[in-house]
Protein backbone atom coordinates (compact mmCIF):
# COMPACT_ATOMS: atom_id res chain seq x y z
CA UNK A 1 0.00 0.00 0.00
CA UNK A 2 1.07 3.80 -0.68
CA UNK A 3 1.91 5.85 1.59
CA UNK A 4 -0.06 8.84 1.56
CA UNK A 5 1.68 12.46 1.06
CA UNK A 6 0.53 14.78 3.86
CA UNK A 7 1.52 18.91 3.65
CA UNK A 8 1.75 20.53 7.11
CA UNK A 9 1.03 23.89 6.66
CA UNK A 10 2.01 26.59 9.18
CA UNK A 11 1.93 30.67 9.27
CA UNK A 12 5.11 30.86 10.45
CA UNK A 13 9.08 30.13 9.82
CA UNK A 14 9.57 30.69 13.30
CA UNK A 15 10.83 27.59 15.87
CA UNK A 16 8.03 27.18 18.68
CA UNK A 17 5.67 24.33 20.52
CA UNK A 18 3.36 23.94 17.16
CA UNK A 19 6.38 23.57 14.96
CA UNK A 20 8.34 21.36 17.59
CA UNK A 21 5.17 19.05 17.68
CA UNK A 22 5.04 18.60 13.58
CA UNK A 23 8.47 17.75 13.31
CA UNK A 24 8.30 15.16 15.94
CA UNK A 25 5.09 14.03 14.20
CA UNK A 26 6.75 14.15 10.60
CA UNK A 27 9.66 12.20 12.20
CA UNK A 28 8.06 9.20 14.10
CA UNK A 29 5.81 8.48 11.32
CA UNK A 30 8.38 8.74 9.05
CA UNK A 31 7.50 5.01 7.71
CA UNK A 32 4.11 5.38 7.63
CA UNK A 33 3.49 8.48 5.86
CA UNK A 34 5.30 11.19 3.42
CA UNK A 35 4.84 14.16 4.19
CA UNK A 36 6.09 17.94 3.21
CA UNK A 37 6.23 21.19 5.28
CA UNK A 38 5.31 24.51 4.22
CA UNK A 39 6.12 27.49 5.83
CA UNK A 40 7.16 30.81 5.79
CA UNK A 41 11.06 30.92 5.30
CA UNK A 42 13.31 31.56 8.62
CA UNK A 43 14.96 29.35 11.26
CA UNK A 44 12.85 26.67 10.93
CA UNK A 45 14.70 25.59 7.49
CA UNK A 46 17.57 25.02 9.70
CA UNK A 47 15.60 22.52 11.92
CA UNK A 48 13.81 20.93 9.25
CA UNK A 49 17.13 20.15 7.43
CA UNK A 50 18.61 18.93 10.63
CA UNK A 51 15.75 16.72 10.40
CA UNK A 52 15.84 15.86 6.68
CA UNK A 53 12.03 16.83 6.83
CA UNK A 54 11.01 18.31 3.01
CA UNK A 55 10.39 21.69 3.33
CA UNK A 56 8.29 23.90 0.98
CA UNK A 57 9.06 27.86 1.68
CA UNK A 58 6.86 30.02 0.68
CA UNK A 59 6.36 33.67 0.63
CA UNK A 60 3.43 34.60 2.24
CA UNK A 61 -0.01 32.54 3.24
CA UNK A 62 -2.61 33.74 1.04
CA UNK A 63 -5.02 31.63 -1.23
CA UNK A 64 -3.19 31.85 -4.38
CA UNK A 65 0.15 30.94 -2.60
CA UNK A 66 -1.51 28.27 -1.07
CA UNK A 67 -3.81 26.92 -4.45
CA UNK A 68 0.17 27.06 -6.11
CA UNK A 69 1.67 24.79 -3.37
CA UNK A 70 -0.88 22.63 -3.74
CA UNK A 71 -1.02 22.19 -7.22
CA UNK A 72 2.71 21.64 -6.75
CA UNK A 73 2.45 19.24 -4.13
CA UNK A 74 -0.18 17.23 -4.85
CA UNK A 75 -0.90 16.53 -1.53
CA UNK A 76 -3.81 13.41 -0.33
CA UNK A 77 -4.32 15.19 2.95
CA UNK A 78 -3.61 18.80 4.12
CA UNK A 79 -2.70 19.19 8.24
CA UNK A 80 -3.19 22.86 8.62
CA UNK A 81 -1.73 24.07 12.14
CA UNK A 82 -3.51 26.40 13.75
CA UNK A 83 -6.50 29.10 12.75
CA UNK A 84 -5.00 31.18 10.01
CA UNK A 85 -3.49 28.15 7.82
CA UNK A 86 -6.36 26.80 8.76
CA UNK A 87 -8.85 29.30 7.18
CA UNK A 88 -6.80 29.84 4.00
CA UNK A 89 -6.48 26.28 3.30
CA UNK A 90 -10.00 25.75 3.55
CA UNK A 91 -10.62 28.79 0.92
CA UNK A 92 -8.18 27.30 -1.28
CA UNK A 93 -9.09 23.77 -1.87
CA UNK A 94 -11.36 21.19 -1.45
CA UNK A 95 -8.78 18.39 -0.89
CA UNK A 96 -9.35 16.78 2.65
CA UNK A 97 -8.60 19.07 5.26
CA UNK A 98 -6.99 18.42 9.17
CA UNK A 99 -7.15 21.64 11.55
CA UNK A 100 -5.22 21.36 14.37
CA UNK A 101 -5.16 23.82 17.21
CA UNK A 102 -2.20 23.85 19.15
CA UNK A 103 -2.92 27.33 20.97
CA UNK A 104 -5.97 29.28 21.77
CA UNK A 105 -6.20 33.34 21.21
CA UNK A 106 -8.64 35.70 23.37
CA UNK A 107 -10.50 36.41 20.01
CA UNK A 108 -12.13 32.90 20.43
CA UNK A 109 -14.45 34.02 23.70
CA UNK A 110 -15.77 36.32 21.15
CA UNK A 111 -18.28 37.32 18.38
CA UNK A 112 -16.45 38.74 16.27
CA UNK A 113 -14.97 38.73 12.78
CA UNK A 114 -12.33 36.51 13.22
CA UNK A 115 -14.80 34.19 15.53
CA UNK A 116 -17.41 33.97 12.38
CA UNK A 117 -14.19 33.46 9.63
CA UNK A 118 -13.14 30.69 11.56
CA UNK A 119 -16.30 29.37 12.05
CA UNK A 120 -17.40 29.54 8.32
CA UNK A 121 -14.14 27.43 7.68
CA UNK A 122 -14.70 24.68 10.00
CA UNK A 123 -17.73 23.44 8.04
CA UNK A 124 -15.25 22.23 5.38
CA UNK A 125 -12.71 20.30 8.25
CA UNK A 126 -12.77 16.81 7.69
CA UNK A 127 -11.47 16.47 11.79
CA UNK A 128 -10.47 19.31 14.24
CA UNK A 129 -7.68 18.39 16.33
CA UNK A 130 -7.16 20.46 19.46
CA UNK A 131 -4.33 20.07 22.22
CA UNK A 132 -6.88 20.81 24.99
CA UNK A 133 -10.90 20.41 25.94
CA UNK A 134 -10.77 24.13 27.23
CA UNK A 135 -9.97 25.32 23.14
CA UNK A 136 -13.20 24.21 22.13
CA UNK A 137 -15.26 25.23 25.27
CA UNK A 138 -14.02 28.34 25.35
CA UNK A 139 -14.67 29.52 21.19
CA UNK A 140 -18.42 30.80 21.13
CA UNK A 141 -19.36 28.38 18.28
CA UNK A 142 -17.22 25.72 19.76
CA UNK A 143 -20.32 23.43 20.41
CA UNK A 144 -21.40 23.58 16.81
CA UNK A 145 -18.25 21.54 15.93
CA UNK A 146 -17.63 18.72 18.82
CA UNK A 147 -18.81 16.25 16.31
CA UNK A 148 -15.24 16.36 14.47
CA UNK A 149 -13.21 17.55 17.04
CA UNK A 150 -10.89 15.33 18.88
CA UNK A 151 -9.06 16.01 21.90
CA UNK A 152 -5.06 14.94 21.06
CA UNK A 153 -2.88 16.79 23.31
CA UNK A 154 1.10 16.99 22.30
CA UNK A 155 3.58 13.85 21.59
CA UNK A 156 5.70 13.96 24.96
CA UNK A 157 8.46 11.47 23.84
CA UNK A 158 11.05 11.90 27.12
CA UNK A 159 14.12 10.24 25.51
CA UNK A 160 14.41 13.07 22.76
CA UNK A 161 13.77 15.69 25.12
CA UNK A 162 16.49 14.23 27.76
CA UNK A 163 18.99 13.66 25.00
CA UNK A 164 18.61 17.26 23.89
CA UNK A 165 18.92 18.57 27.36
CA UNK A 166 22.41 16.97 27.79
CA UNK A 167 23.84 17.15 31.28
CA UNK A 168 23.52 20.70 32.87
CA UNK A 169 24.81 22.08 36.10
CA UNK A 170 22.20 24.23 37.76
CA UNK A 171 23.93 27.88 37.45
CA UNK A 172 19.85 29.35 38.06
CA UNK A 173 16.88 28.87 40.76
CA UNK A 174 14.07 29.98 38.09
CA UNK A 175 13.80 30.03 34.33
CA UNK A 176 11.15 31.70 31.74
CA UNK A 177 10.79 29.79 28.56
CA UNK A 178 8.64 30.99 25.48
CA UNK A 179 8.40 34.40 23.06
CA UNK A 180 8.89 37.84 24.60
CA UNK A 181 5.65 38.87 22.83
CA UNK A 182 2.09 40.00 24.36
CA UNK A 183 0.06 38.47 25.67
CA UNK A 184 0.22 35.03 25.94
CA UNK A 185 3.66 34.22 28.28
CA UNK A 186 3.01 37.35 30.78
CA UNK A 187 7.36 38.30 30.52
CA UNK A 188 6.07 41.24 32.79
CA UNK A 189 3.75 39.12 35.73
CA UNK A 190 7.14 36.70 35.35
CA UNK A 191 9.72 40.00 36.52
CA UNK A 192 7.25 40.98 38.97
CA UNK A 193 6.98 37.61 40.76
CA UNK A 194 11.01 37.54 40.93
CA UNK A 195 11.12 40.75 42.33
CA UNK A 196 8.64 39.93 45.10
CA UNK A 197 11.08 36.89 45.87
CA UNK A 198 13.89 38.82 45.48
CA UNK A 199 13.00 40.24 49.27
CA UNK A 200 13.50 37.44 50.49
CA UNK A 201 16.59 35.96 48.42
CA UNK A 202 18.40 38.53 47.18
CA UNK A 203 20.76 36.29 45.69
CA UNK A 204 17.84 34.30 43.32
CA UNK A 205 19.80 33.88 40.12
CA UNK A 206 17.21 33.70 37.34
CA UNK A 207 17.34 32.64 33.24
CA UNK A 208 15.06 34.31 30.70
CA UNK A 209 15.04 32.00 27.10
CA UNK A 210 13.79 33.40 24.30
CA UNK A 211 12.83 36.55 22.49
CA UNK A 212 10.59 38.83 20.78
CA UNK A 213 9.35 42.15 20.21
CA UNK A 214 9.25 42.88 23.98
CA UNK A 215 12.90 42.51 24.06
CA UNK A 216 13.75 46.03 24.93
CA UNK A 217 10.70 46.55 27.01
CA UNK A 218 11.45 43.74 29.40
CA UNK A 219 15.45 44.60 29.89
CA UNK A 220 14.00 48.40 30.46
CA UNK A 221 11.51 46.73 33.25
CA UNK A 222 14.52 44.51 34.59
CA UNK A 223 16.60 47.36 34.86
CA UNK A 224 13.60 49.43 36.78
CA UNK A 225 13.30 46.81 38.98
CA UNK A 226 17.08 46.56 39.52
CA UNK A 227 16.89 42.97 38.55
CA UNK A 228 19.76 43.19 36.54
CA UNK A 229 22.07 41.62 38.77
CA UNK A 230 19.84 38.48 39.39
CA UNK A 231 18.61 37.86 35.65
CA UNK A 232 20.56 36.45 32.38
CA UNK A 233 19.12 36.57 29.47
CA UNK A 234 20.17 34.50 26.44
CA UNK A 235 17.51 35.19 23.82
CA UNK A 236 15.86 32.96 20.68
CA UNK A 237 18.32 29.81 21.21
CA UNK A 238 18.01 26.76 18.82
CA UNK A 239 18.00 23.93 21.11
CA UNK A 240 16.79 25.23 24.28
CA UNK A 241 16.48 22.06 26.33
CA UNK A 242 20.13 22.52 27.81
CA UNK A 243 19.64 26.23 29.24
CA UNK A 244 15.94 24.97 31.32
CA UNK A 245 18.05 22.12 32.01
CA UNK A 246 20.16 24.55 33.79
CA UNK A 247 17.68 26.05 36.23
CA UNK A 248 15.75 24.65 39.23
CA UNK A 249 11.74 25.35 38.81
CA UNK A 250 10.49 26.41 35.58
CA UNK A 251 7.69 29.25 36.08
CA UNK A 252 4.91 30.17 33.45
CA UNK A 253 2.57 32.78 34.64
CA UNK A 254 0.82 32.64 31.37
CA UNK A 255 -1.59 34.52 30.08
CA UNK A 256 -3.09 32.07 28.28
CA UNK A 257 -1.91 28.45 26.08
CA UNK A 258 -2.93 25.90 24.32
CA UNK A 259 -1.75 22.85 26.03
CA UNK A 260 1.70 24.19 27.66
CA UNK A 261 4.16 21.79 25.98
CA UNK A 262 6.82 23.85 28.08
CA UNK A 263 5.65 22.54 31.22
CA UNK A 264 6.26 18.71 30.32
CA UNK A 265 9.30 19.56 28.83
CA UNK A 266 10.55 20.84 32.58
CA UNK A 267 8.73 17.75 34.58
CA UNK A 268 11.03 15.70 32.15
CA UNK A 269 14.29 17.18 33.46
CA UNK A 270 12.97 17.16 36.71
CA UNK A 271 11.96 20.71 37.09
CA UNK A 272 8.74 21.51 39.05
CA UNK A 273 6.43 23.90 37.22
CA UNK A 274 4.50 27.17 38.84
CA UNK A 275 2.35 28.21 36.75
CA UNK A 276 -0.92 30.01 36.20
CA UNK A 277 -4.22 27.59 35.58
CA UNK A 278 -4.27 28.55 31.71
CA UNK A 279 -5.36 26.21 28.95
CA UNK A 280 -4.27 22.67 29.46
CA UNK A 281 -1.82 23.34 32.45
CA UNK A 282 -4.62 22.48 34.81
CA UNK A 283 -4.41 18.55 33.54
CA UNK A 284 -0.22 18.68 33.23
CA UNK A 285 0.74 20.34 36.78
CA UNK A 286 -0.64 19.17 39.71
CA UNK A 287 0.44 19.59 43.43
CA UNK A 288 3.41 16.74 43.47
CA UNK A 289 5.77 18.42 40.90
CA UNK A 290 4.80 22.11 41.23
CA UNK A 291 1.77 24.15 41.65
CA UNK A 292 -1.14 26.37 39.84
CA UNK A 293 -1.44 29.97 41.43
CA UNK A 294 -3.49 32.43 41.12
CA UNK A 295 -2.20 35.46 42.37
CA UNK A 296 1.15 37.19 43.17
CA UNK A 297 1.71 36.18 46.52
CA UNK A 298 0.89 32.46 46.06
CA UNK A 299 3.33 32.21 43.55
CA UNK A 300 5.89 33.83 45.63
CA UNK A 301 5.22 31.78 48.52
CA UNK A 302 5.33 28.73 46.25
CA UNK A 303 8.56 29.65 44.81
CA UNK A 304 10.32 30.65 47.88
CA UNK A 305 9.00 26.62 49.51
CA UNK A 306 10.19 25.02 46.52
CA UNK A 307 13.89 26.62 46.93
CA UNK A 308 14.09 24.90 49.98
CA UNK A 309 16.85 22.38 49.23
CA UNK A 310 14.47 19.31 51.38
CA UNK A 311 11.32 20.24 49.09
CA UNK A 312 12.86 21.13 45.56
CA UNK A 313 14.86 17.06 45.83
CA UNK A 314 11.05 15.37 46.33
CA UNK A 315 9.50 18.10 43.97
CA UNK A 316 12.39 16.99 41.02
CA UNK A 317 11.70 13.28 41.98
CA UNK A 318 8.21 13.70 41.56
CA UNK A 319 8.26 15.96 38.28
CA UNK A 320 10.22 13.08 36.55
CA UNK A 321 7.57 10.96 37.38
CA UNK A 322 4.95 12.98 36.08
CA UNK A 323 7.02 13.34 33.51
CA UNK A 324 6.68 8.91 32.59
CA UNK A 325 2.47 9.44 33.53
CA UNK A 326 2.11 11.45 30.07
CA UNK A 327 4.61 10.13 27.70
CA UNK A 328 2.60 8.95 24.80
CA UNK A 329 4.50 9.58 21.14
CA UNK A 330 3.72 5.76 20.03
CA UNK A 331 0.04 5.94 21.11
CA UNK A 332 -0.21 9.23 19.53
CA UNK A 333 1.38 8.52 16.18
CA UNK A 334 -1.01 5.19 16.14
CA UNK A 335 -4.05 8.04 16.93
CA UNK A 336 -2.89 10.17 13.99
CA UNK A 337 -2.54 7.42 11.96
CA UNK A 338 -6.35 6.42 12.08
CA UNK A 339 -7.28 10.09 11.74
CA UNK A 340 -5.34 10.06 8.83
CA UNK A 341 -6.80 7.30 7.56
CA UNK A 342 -10.83 8.20 8.30
CA UNK A 343 -10.00 11.14 7.02
CA UNK A 344 -8.71 9.62 3.36
CA UNK A 345 -11.69 7.21 3.21
CA UNK A 346 -14.00 10.01 4.21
Amino acid sequence: MMKKLVMHVLNTGKYSGAENVVITLIGSMRDRTEAVYVSLDGPIRDYLSDNDIPFEPISKLTVSEMKRVIKKINPDIIHAHDFTAGLICSLATNRPIINHIHNKSPWIRRLNAKSVMYAISCFKYKRILTVSESVMDEYIFGKWFKKKTEVVGNPINLERIRSLAGNADINYDVAFLGRLSPPQKNPFLFLDIICEVKRSKPGITVIMIGDGELREDVKARINELNLETNITMVGFQKKPYKYLNQAKILLMPSSWEGYGLAAVEALALGKPVVCSNAGGLPLIVNDHCGKICRGLAEYVAVINSLLIPTNYVKYSRKSIERAYEMENVEEYMNRMLRTYSRVWIV
